[in-house]
């Protein structure tokens, strides 16, 4: 190989390496939101007959280095596979956890912050919240009422990234007759998905139990 051409090749090098680092740079000064979701809680409805409305602890995070806004989301819920029967549900309001628990788990003025709103989200940075879903276009809509079933949930986020709303997550939870008896007694029902990992949530409620009975986890 002479030597104009072997300089050829080590300029073609050169180039395509420039290349990878402007494109990784490119990629890595964006905002990337992502979230992580899995668990539901069903909070106290304070008298018999009450609709339930579904509390999802969840942690957003921004994998990018520029910062971004979370606009809304969106909870779309099916039972038993009926897709024809598939319910929207948006967020309501923002819950301090910490005021719930020590409510003895049931919802008030006190420590839901209604109604909630899109949020801002810093470059690789990690963020929990506890947003309280309900039934989309009440009063028109039928109310939620807890009972046993096979339960997916869909979860979606429409951030200043994107156009249009992502699906974020899917999981599923059963709801058995002795959590419904539970529902119904003024009790609150949790479902939670042991596979999935919500440490920024648990540094939240670090010197709480928020979950009776439960192992801790990190």
């Amino acid at each position: 190989m002479n030597v104009i051409a072997w300089l050829a090749l080590v300029l073609a090098v050169l180039a395509l390496a420039a290349s990878g680092l402007v494109l990784l740079r490119l990629r890595l000064l964006v905002f990337r939101p992502e979230v992580l979701a899995g668990d539901v809680i069903v909070p106290r409805a304070g008298k018999s007959g009450s609709a339930a409305r579904l509390l999802l602890p969840l942690q957003f995070s921004n994998s990018g280095y520029a910062d971004g806004v979370v606009e809304w989301v969106a909870l779309r819920l099916t039972i038993d596979g009926r897709t024809d029967h598939s319910v929207l549900m948006s967020p309501v309001a923002e819950v301090d956890m910490q005021r719930f628990i020590q409510a003895k788990r049931r919802l008030d003025t006190e420590n839901t912050i209604e109604p909630f709103t899109a949020f801002a989200l810093e470059g690789r940075r990690s963020l929990a919240k506890f947003v309280l879903f309900d039934v989309a276009e009440r009063p028109r809509a039928q109310p939620l009422q807890l009972r046993p079933g096979r339960y997916a949930f869909e979860l979606f986020v429409k951030s200043s990234a994107t156009r249009q709303p992502k699906l974020e997550r899917r999981f599923e939870h059963a709801v058995e007759q002795k959590q419904v008896e539970e529902f119904r007694n003024d009790g609150t029902v949790y479902l939670i998905n042991y596979q999935i990992n919500l440490p920024a949530a648990r540094r939240e409620l670090a010197s709480v139990e928020w979950l009776p009975g439960a192992p801790r986890r990190a």
